[in-house]
């Protein structure tokens, strides 16, 4: 009998014990909820003063962001050493990376919303359901949280004005005006394997012209092409310099390439143009995980909205950031319906189907 109370005393220790440790566990969570960070205009579950200092990698298709990741420091003292290359470089290190377990990149910023879609599907993305993403409408992000949505972007026609009227040509207004005879090896457009921009105007116009005619249509823009540029900004260049007359481009909506070269004109094709809200995301085996999701509050808060229209002169994913002076309004712009999920899951067969056609 004394046995049996023993253990029956025993027993109630131990759910005591338990019952007390559940009590703690829970009040700790209620804790963490309630010091939640609260800066200007952000906050963040995850981040703490003692991060200054800490140092996240980044990789990215451009340097222009580098006032937004200044800014960030700024605020957090946190800082970030940033990698520039090729949308399809990115994803294909990502890949490398993760292949020889040797995760260098914490954060992934700028890029096209297909190869983001693509690197979470391979397992590449770490997940981050963050507090801030609910401001954020749902095509300006991954309903699975693997990425968010910051700036616009929105694809363009660079034209050379005095090129165009010394030839004669019709000034472009609408895809097909692209095929003129006179503009043949006088546009450039980007490699679409290489470049988010080309890809998304590939992939969008085989989504709104469908299977057939979409790839008639693009056969015969790429006889117009000499040659595919690499990036995505050279296209432009090429037209500035009067090395073609029509350049596939990718703004922010804003006018500065017409402002600070007056023989240029930019257009936004009247039967619709691509566009996607350049992404970010947390790298798969980041080193710095809490650090990498304060940099995701922040930037989609609405002080990093800011900062970001302010610093790409764009609009942004957050309706409550106001548009720039300047800025095209992308309500005044035909955009193409686009669905990033299914170019994501048709990369690899167009760029195949592609590679045929460019032979």
């Amino acid at each position: 009998m004394k046995k049996i109370l023993a253990i029956l005393t025993l027993s109630l220790i131990i759910v005591t014990l338990v019952s007390c440790g559940s009590g703690k566990k829970e009040s700790s969570e209620e804790a963490a909820v309630a010091s939640v960070f609260q800066g200007q205009d952000w906050s963040s579950p995850y981040y703490s003063k003692d991060m200054a200092g800490t140092t996240l990698n980044l990789y990215g298709v451009t340097d222009t962001v580098r006032p937004i990741l200044d800014a960030f420091t700024e605020d957090t003292g946190i800082k970030i050493e940033h990698l520039t290359m090729k949308n399809g470089e990115i994803l294909q290190r990502l890949t490398n990376e993760a292949d020889s377990g040797v995760v260098i990149a914490d954060l992934w910023f700028t890029g096209g919303a297909d190869t983001f879609i693509i690197a979470a599907e391979k397992g590449l993305l770490l997940p981050y359901d963050s507090p801030n993403g609910e401001s954020l409408d749902a095509d300006m992000k991954d309903p699975n949280h693997f990425w968010y949505g910051t700036s616009l972007t929105l694809v363009n026609w660079v034209i050379n004005k005095d090129l165009i009227a010394e030839k004669g040509l019709q000034m472009p207004r609408v895809w097909d005006d692209l095929l003129q005879e006179g503009l043949k090896g006088q546009v450039s457009m980007p490699n679409p394997a290489s470049s988010g921009t080309a890809y998304n105007v590939v992939s969008a116009i085989l989504q709104t012209r469908g299977e057939e005619e979409g790839w008639s249509y693009l056969k015969k823009l790429i006889n117009q092409v000499p040659f595919f540029t690499a990036r995505g900004s050279d296209p432009a260049n090429m037209v500035i310099n009067g090395e073609a007359i029509v350049g596939i481009n990718a703004s922010n909506g804003d006018r500065e390439l017409e402002i600070n070269n007056p023989h240029i004109k930019l257009v936004y094709p009247a039967d619709g143009t691509g566009w996607w809200p350049q992404p970010v995301a947390i790298i798969k085996g980041s080193k710095h995980e809490n650090e990498a999701k304060v940099f995701i509050d922040w930037i989609i808060s609405k002080r990093g909205m800011e900062v970001t229209a302010a610093s790409r002169n764009a609009a942004v994913a957050r309706k409550d950031v106001k548009i720039p002076e300047g800025i095209e309004d992308i309500k005044d712009i035909a955009l193409f319906p686009t669905d990033f999920q299914t170019n994501a899951l048709n990369r690899d067969a167009i760029l195949a189907q592609w590679a045929e056609y460019v032979k």
